[in-house]
């Protein structure tokens, strides 16, 4: 045996002991890493693939070195196992770093190339054919390693695709979401999120107390009539910037049009300093280009659990407060108490009832008469509605004709007793002039003022003869709709009188444009005369009507001395238990004739 058949200890020993221990430290290295099953972020795995693309062909280069260097070492079949051991160890390399191409090709162009020219400088046939042989496997190797690469990079393209659309389609849908809850005008949540929000509170077992609170422009409407929808539009862009900063951890929804929801979390001290302050802050003007408006807002608040458990009647209530807060305090805010509970019960009574009535049956007209002031003659009735309900027995005028106002009954109502009345002026001497009370939704209503119009000139009635009253909150609500009703009226010869007048908020100059011809003073100021300054104020009002050539009517007239005063400053019309109470109108030809002959004595 010669030296050439024994290797070196180095080769034969050492060196595959060295690179043995070497590779199990690397595989005990993944191993671990294995088990931790944390996965790197983006930083790290990019570390950890250089270190492997470096670490790779230099492990490579050792392994094929110590192989070649074998060569020249042991018999043929050693050797022949040295070219199995390189061959298919480098493939099974390429392969396994198949996922990393960068390392797969250095390991092969660092292996099969150096063991190759080793194979070529032997200059023996076998050792050509086997270099040869190894040179279309590692280019067959190669092309399959690309081919794989391809579709391993195609399919990390299209998983990323797929991904992008998934986070394109999530942003979509929160967008989706967001736009369907979100009003486009102010930006506020809209009122598919008021519900939801508040269905969400109320669904919870243990919630805590909140209020929920419904929010009306005051005078918006005629805001949008005089300056046009552009400007109410923009009003109600500026009135969300507005209110923003004072609403702290409540949120404002705007639920259409003019009308906006609040949730208040907390109790009744929260919401109540949240709607004040949002009431205060409406009541200020809004400069719009170079228009300034003034609105105002009013508020009802209902508060969770004390108003109720569920969301619909949280949501009444608060809009019954809210009602309740225009209809007697004009405008404001109004929480919801428990005497609002019962006022709610009374009022679903009377509505009941209502539905149910005859109103041609049950309805009954009351007469009170109106006398000039200096000849102590009847020159006109106001008709009055009585109702004796049979299922709920009688019912204030105050309080049925307002829920017949809430639920739109007030139309046949009022069509009922101007029939009844036009029937029963056969009984009053002709120079009696009859006076109607009319809502304002009747004049908002042209198939009710048509009605009037019809039942009027089949009853062969004098137009001049009929008095036409409206409140005056009810005309300020919508001056010029009002003015356009009323002119409707006034064309065919009735006359028109504002009714309550000075417990609105009508201006000198609405008042000017309204087509009146008799204004009647509320009798809250003439239950004021003793005192000056009561006094004071009715003159003046007399003196506005005198000014403006309209007829002053004097109302809750109940004294000798209020007579007196009144004669005194030039009101020339009065109305009150002075000179008669509300009587059926069966009684009022009797009353008549009794007041003209105590005029005349």
């Amino acid at each position: 045996m010669t030296h050439r058949d024994v290797a070196p200890f180095a080769l034969s020993t050492i060196v595959p002991i060295g690179l043995f221990a070497l590779s199990s430290l690397r595989l005990i290295h993944w191993w671990q890493r294995g088990r931790r099953s944390e996965w790197p972020g983006a930083a790290e795995a990019r570390r950890r693939l250089r270190i492997i693309t470096v670490l790779g062909p230099l492990l490579a280069l050792t392994y094929v070195s110590w192989s070649i260097a074998l060569l020249d070492y042991g018999n043929p079949l050693q050797q022949a196992h040295v070219m199995i051991y390189v061959t298919t160890t480098s493939i099974g390399c390429i392969f396994c770093l198949s996922a990393l191409p960068q390392a797969a090709v250095l390991v092969g162009l660092v292996v099969m190339p150096a063991f190759i020219v080793a194979c070529l400088v032997r200059h023996d046939v076998m050792y050509i054919v086997i270099a040869v042989n190894i040179a279309l496997v590692l280019t067959v190797l190669l092309r399959v390693l690309f081919n794989s690469f391809d579709h391993f990079r195609q399919q990390v393209r299209s998983q990323t695709q797929l991904e992008r659309q998934h986070d394109e389609l999530i942003r979509l849908n929160h967008d989706n979401e967001r736009l369907a809850h979100t009003d486009s005008l102010t930006g506020l949540p809209n009122r598919r999120r008021f519900h939801d929000d508040l269905a969400d509170l109320t669904a919870r077992g243990d919630a805590a107390s909140f209020g929920v609170g419904l929010l009306d422009l005051d005078r918006f409407k005629p805001v949008n009539d005089t300056f046009g929808h552009h400007v109410g539009d923009l009003l109600l862009a500026q009135l969300a910037v507005r209110v923003q900063p004072l609403l702290g951890d409540a949120t404002l929804y705007r639920l259409g049009g003019d009308e906006f929801g609040l949730l208040v979390p907390g109790g009744a001290c929260a919401a109540a300093i949240v709607g004040e302050r949002l009431c205060a802050a409406l009541s200020a003007p809004f400069a719009i280009a170079e228009l300034t408006v003034t609105v105002g807002g009013s508020m009802g608040i209902a508060l969770f659990p004390g108003a109720g458990h569920v969301a619909a009647d949280l949501f009444d209530r608060a809009d019954y407060a809210l009602y309740h807060a225009k209809r007697t305090q004009g405008g404001g805010l109004c929480i919801f108490t428990h005497d609002l509970e019962r006022a709610i019960r009374r009022d679903r009574a009377i509505e009941a009832a209502l539905h149910a009535c005859d109103f041609d049956e049950e309805l009954h007209l009351y007469g009170q008469p109106i006398v000039g002031a200096r000849s102590g003659h009847v020159e006109a009735v106001e008709f009055l509605a009585r109702w004796r309900s049979p299922l709920i027995g009688d019912v204030a005028p105050g309080d049925f004709i307002t829920v017949a106002e809430r639920s739109t009954l007030i139309h046949a109502i009022t069509l009922a007793m101007f029939r009844k009345g036009l029937a029963a002026v056969r009984l009053l001497p002709p120079h009696v002039a009859l006076s109607f009370n009319v809502s304002a939704c009747d004049l908002h209503s042209p198939a009710t003022l048509t009605a009037i119009e019809r039942a009027l000139l089949a009853s062969g009635v004098a137009p001049a003869r009929i008095w036409v009253e409206v409140t005056e909150t009810a005309v300020m609500r919508d001056p010029a709709a009002a003015g356009r009703a009323l002119q409707r009226l006034r064309r065919l010869g009735m006359k028109v009188a504002l009714d309550d007048f000075g417990t609105g908020h009508s201006s000198l100059s609405t008042l000017h444009q309204l087509p009146l011809d008799k204004v009647k003073i509320d009798r809250s100021f003439i239950d004021d005369l003793k005192a000056q300054r009561g006094c004071t104020v009715v003159e003046a009002m007399v003196s506005l009507c005198r000014a403006l050539s309209l007829d002053c009517v004097a109302e809750g007239v109940e004294t000798a001395d209020q007579l007196e005063t009144l004669l005194r400053m030039g009101c020339e019309h009065m109305q009150g238990f002075l000179f008669g109470q509300p009587l059926p109108i069966a009684m009022l030809p009797d009353a008549v004739r009794i007041i003209g002959r105590r005029a005349a004595a």
